[in-house]
């Protein structure tokens, strides 16, 4: 420690003597971190802004969806076979499964009718949809005018329900809906609210593996009623689908496995390939593995990028390494003379250069911060500034400090003592 102290004090002597050389030398190492901790913020800022927008979307839902069961033959005789293992998608094991996981904020469980819907003795084109109080704040989804499924319309089985925008718009072009009644399996529902449309890209269902092709075109109805009301195949499941919402976008594919081992105990279905269960899970995941893929590609080639403005900041500072210990090889000579170890010296000059690199790695934060915020209110890129990142940053400046500063030190080191106060 004593020989590190006096390298210390001697090497910071050494610096202050060429400050502005010192300074230049640094320049290489300031704008090698300030590009590594901007190049950061930006990608883990466009990290987050994707994440939000799946979430928006519903992107961290996870659907549980059971066998349609009419689109064939073969699925009619899979889910006559899975009959043997299990009952189908039920109430009571969306709510198990919901409160046994840490990782489930809220689910919505659902049912799609097969009903005639008739407004004023027409028959009207739309999906119906037996559902709970819970769907609107799962799925997202917002309302335009009047009121949501409440719980005591649950509760009591009520004949209300909630139509969307696009049914609005084609069948109330001039007035509100509010108050009307739509004929749904022969029975009478007001329409209490409409929900606002959903904004859908064009190839959204090849991105997204949801049933969205009615969205837009529904009516929502409480699910006790759907199941009290409306006529129910014999082979059908109690519900047709349960959303489960994970607490947040990273906790997606922990809850998605999780459910994933819930229903397959529940249906008793561990040794049962995939493909002939009665239900299947769903989630973006083609979406999240796209957008984490370019994330990838990005942050390798900036991060090459800013690694290759930290390496020339090295080659720099091992150039002024070397042209000090050059200059300087007189005061090498007479240290040694004195008494000064080979060690003594290559301590000195490493730690020259580690300052230069840890001043430089300081300012490189500070610089990449300003850099950040610039970007940010320029751009109006969203940014997130990571704490680990101003880390890695340091410790690769240092490591480049070692890296390049090794070769001169051990050279001033090397030097002959009567050679170098010859030296002029």
């Amino acid at each position: 420690m004593v020989e590190w102290s006096n390298a210390a004090r001697i090497g910071m002597k050494g610096l202050t003597v060429h400050k502005f050389r010192a300074a230049l030398s640094m320049l290489g190492i300031i704008f090698g971190v300030a590009s590594v901790v901007a190049v950061i913020a930006v990608s883990e800022g466009a990290h987050k802004e994707v994440l939000k927008q799946l979430a928006a979307l519903g992107a961290n839902n996870i659907m549980v969806n059971g066998i349609d069961w009419r689109t064939g033959n073969k699925e009619r005789d899979q889910k006559k076979r899975a009959r043997l293992h299990s009952e189908g998608l039920t109430l009571r094991e969306a709510k198990e499964a919901a409160e046994s996981c840490p990782l489930i904020g809220n689910y919505a469980p659902l049912r799609r009718i097969d009903a005639a819907v008739r407004l004023n003795e027409a028959q009207v084109s739309m999906e119906v949809i037996g559902t709970t109080p819970a769907y609107l704040p799962v799925m997202q989804f917002r309302l335009r005018e009047g009121r949501w499924i409440v719980p005591a319309d649950e509760t009591d089985a009520r004949r209300v329900c909630v139509i969307e925008d696009d049914v609005r718009r084609e069948y109330f072009p001039q007035k509100s809906p509010l108050g009307a009644t739509l004929v749904i399996d022969q029975e009478p529902y007001e329409i209490v609210g409409v929900l606002q449309s959903k904004e859908l890209a064009s190839n959204a269902k090849d991105k997204v593996d949801y049933d969205i092709s009615s969205l837009n075109r529904r009516a929502y109805i409480p699910l006790a009623a759907a199941l009290a009301r409306t006529t129910l195949p014999p082979l059908s499941d109690e519900v047709t689908q349960v959303v489960f919402t994970a607490r947040s976008p990273e906790d997606l594919k922990g809850a998605a496995a999780y459910i994933q081992r819930f229903y397959e105990y529940a249906h008793r279905m561990e040794n049962i390939p995939p493909e002939e269960r009665d239900y299947n899970v769903k989630i973006a995941l083609e979406l999240v593995a796209q957008q984490e893929e370019s994330q990838r590609i990005f942050n390798y080639v900036m991060g090459c990028s800013a690694g290759i403005s930290l390496v020339v900041g090295g080659i720099g500072i091992m150039n002024i390494m070397l042209a000090n210990v050059t200059e300087r090889r007189r005061e090498i000579g007479i240290r040694r003379a004195v008494g000064a170890t080979q060690g003594d010296i290559l301590r000195q000059f490493l730690f020259e250069s580690l300052s230069i690199c840890l001043l430089g790695g300081l300012a490189g934060c500070l610089v990449g911060v300003i850099f950040t915020y610039a970007v940010h209110a320029n751009t109006g890129w969203q940014v997130a500034l990571a704490w680990w990142s101003m880390v890695v940053a340091l410790g690769v400046s240092l490591l480049d400090g070692v890296a390049f500063g090794t070769y001169p030190a051990w050279k001033a080191g090397l030097l002959d003592p009567i050679e170098a106060l010859r030296y002029e």
